[in-house]
């Protein structure tokens, strides 16, 4: 071989042997956009009376005499643009940043609707006996798909409102944009804890790949009231959020557990 096709040689060997490969690290988002996964902390109101029907804080709970000892106070996890909050919500958090607060107003139309009339009802008085339910104002009544309250007692019967709490109110949240989920297996984890909460990250085995999304749980899932439903929770929010993804696989692995001995 030529001097000059050795020296050639030799250079493009080296050049092999320096050049790295780079790796593509998923884009880090600060601004939410219609598809963003965020974490979201809020306060609602009704506009009309200033009273308090949910929230996500805490110390808020505490300081506004509003606490649950058996509530769950996180930020939630919003899917913007996929009606996991009320629509008109979901509009304005677009293009909020990250640490970004807004105080948004949602009209009766938007929200649990106006009061229809024809939603409040005589029931006789005999027929909540037979459901469970005492003849008292204030009293939460169930009949089919219907929840109501007895708003008013006289003779044999109830006046019982079936209309939503909220109807014909405006509704006032705050909210803070408390973080953006970026990375896919982070997004894929944020959506299992959503639906199974309480349970260590450490115990999912989640990965990702050719189009399929396969979790791992933990056997002690097994015991949990209604996993079936949230299993296909997962699996629904999974599908609609990556544009990739056309199959998820749930497993569950049981393991021999080794007998101590006497």
């Amino acid at each position: 071989m030529p001097e000059e096709k050795k020296k050639t040689a030799s250079k493009k060997s080296a050049t092999k042997s320096t050049t790295k490969r780079t790796t593509r690290k998923p884009k880090v988002e600060t601004e939410v956009k219609k598809g963003s996964l965020i974490y979201l902390d809020y306060v609602a109101r009704t506009k009309e009376d200033g009273e308090i029907f949910d929230l996500t804080m805490e110390d808020v709970a505490k300081r506004e005499g509003v606490y649950n000892e058996k509530g769950r106070y996180e930020p939630m996890l919003v899917a913007v643009g996929h009606n996991w909050l009320l629509e008109a919500i979901e509009e304005e958090l677009v293009g909020m940043k990250i640490g970004e607060s807004k105080t948004i107003e949602v009209p009766p139309e938007r929200a649990a609707g106006p009061r229809d009339p024809s939603k409040i009802r005589q029931i006789p008085k005999t027929k909540l006996a037979k459901l469970g339910v005492k003849p008292i104002k204030g009293e939460r009544v169930k009949i089919g798909n219907e929840e109501g309250v007895i708003t008013l007692v006289t003779g044999r019967k109830a006046r019982v409102d079936f209309n939503s709490p909220l109807a014909g109110k405006t509704l006032v949240f705050d909210v803070t944009v408390r973080g953006i989920v970026s990375d896919p297996k982070e997004k894929i984890l944020a959506i299992v804890k959503r639906r199974i909460p309480g349970i260590p990250e450490q115990m999912f085995n989640i990965s990702k790949a050719k189009g399929t999304v396969t979790i791992e749980l933990p056997d002690l899932t097994r015991y949990i009231d209604g996993i079936q439903y949230a299993e296909i929770g997962i699996a629904s929010d999974l599908l609609k959020i990556f544009d990739d993804v056309s199959k998820v696989k749930v497993v569950i692995t049981f393991e021999r557990k080794e007998k101590k001995d006497e």
